[in-house]
């Protein structure tokens, strides 16, 4: 793109100087002798006038070619001009090397992980069945046929060392990170995919059928993003503001997510008589990135609705993009609570 361009620059310096040097380096003996058999003598011009012309138009081109020099090589740039360079610069420096790797893996599977959870400090090595939760996230993707690489990604030494006892492949990321989608961001060199798939480390249960489904749709449709959804059937769990909803729009994409039920029902105050007048769904936790998102989503801000929400998708989302569902029958069944893993311990036991 750079060579198209730096072409671009000379050809309009060098046309507009080419034309203006056959005008005007033209001699006058030349312009005379073609004055004779030209139209400009019936059209009333005198040879003088015929000369002046193309002079004046050679002296235009000559303009031209100066005023390209100018803003090609001595003009400051403006500072609209410098924001848009640096934003694509940036964009460029995080995406461009990604799209012209020969080597780089189709999909991956990318596992945000940390200790400090507020409602549940330390839960990735909580025990679930005599397994550390994150131990049982890891195993399950490990199952994916389209995931090419798995990677757990956290800023806790206490993770990072569980993860090599159990010989899981981890990048340690910085405690700045917010979410993790930023800790997929910060460790996308070491990730090295096209197409990142984002579980979560509280996932144990997660289908790896389901992934596929997520790396699927992105084959299929191209989409930069893709996550998933289920059905909601249970009023307290409509209700239930650890459930995250998906509102979705008539082509089955994500409109809005939210830990309120969308859309609110107008004169009824029963949840459960919501169920019988329009589809709700529960968005399962995980998420479909291709690299181009990724890079987006690096520079958008955070949002208002992010930060009520407590909800990192919704950056894209207050940024006017959208997510294609896969729907699905998985329940998910993640740990946020104490009392979340008490319940996927009586769940594991019911599959045994």
């Amino acid at each position: 793109m750079k060579i198209l361009v730096s072409i671009f620059e000379v050809a309009s310096v060098a046309v507009p100087l080419f034309i203006a040097l056959l005008f005007l380096a033209r001699s006058g003996e030349s312009y005379r002798e073609k004055y004779d058999v030209s139209k400009f003598r019936f059209w009333g011009f005198s040879r003088r006038q015929y000369v002046l012309f193309f002079r004046l138009v050679g002296v235009l081109f000559l303009l031209l070619a100066c005023f390209a020099v100018y803003k090609n090589y001595i003009e400051e740039p403006s500072a609209e001009y410098n924001e848009t360079k640096e934003f694509w610069d940036e964009i460029n420096k995080r995406s461009g090397d990604v799209f012209s790797m020969a080597a780089l893996l189709g999909a991956a599977i990318a596992i945000p992980a940390r200790m400090a959870s507020t409602r549940f400090p330390g839960k990735p090595l909580a025990l679930l069945g005599g397994k550390a939760v994150i131990e049982r996230v890891y195993q399950a993707c490990k199952k994916s046929e389209f995931a090419e690489k798995t990677v757990i990604l956290t800023d806790s030494i206490e993770i990072a060392e569980f993860a090599d006892s159990i010989s899981a492949p981890v990048v340690m990321t910085s405690e700045k990170c917010r979410s993790g989608t930023e800790r997929i961001i910060e460790a996308f060199e070491e990730i090295g995919a096209e197409f990142v798939v984002n579980v979560q480390g509280d996932e144990p249960f997660i289908s790896p059928k389901l992934i596929d489904s997520v790396i699927e749709a992105h084959r299929a449709t191209n989409s930069d993003l893709v996550t998933a959804a289920s059905k909601i059937g249970d009023a307290n769990m409509l209700i239930n503001p650890n459930v995250v909803k998906v509102l979705r729009d008539g082509q089955g994409r994500a409109l809005y997510f939210s830990r309120s039920p969308l859309p609110y029902v107008r004169g009824q105050s029963n949840p459960a008589k919501w169920l019988e007048s329009c589809d709700y769904w529960r968005h399962i936790g995980i998420y479909g990135y291709s690299a181009k998102a990724l890079a987006r989503y690096d520079s958008l801000p955070v949002s208002t609705m992010e930060k009520c929400e407590m909800l990192e998708q919704l950056r894209f989302v207050s940024a006017g993009y959208k997510f294609d569902i896969v729907e699905t029958d998985y329940c998910s069944i993640g740990i946020d609570t104490p009392e979340d893993l008490d319940a996927a311990e009586e769940y594991l036991k019911s599959l045994s």
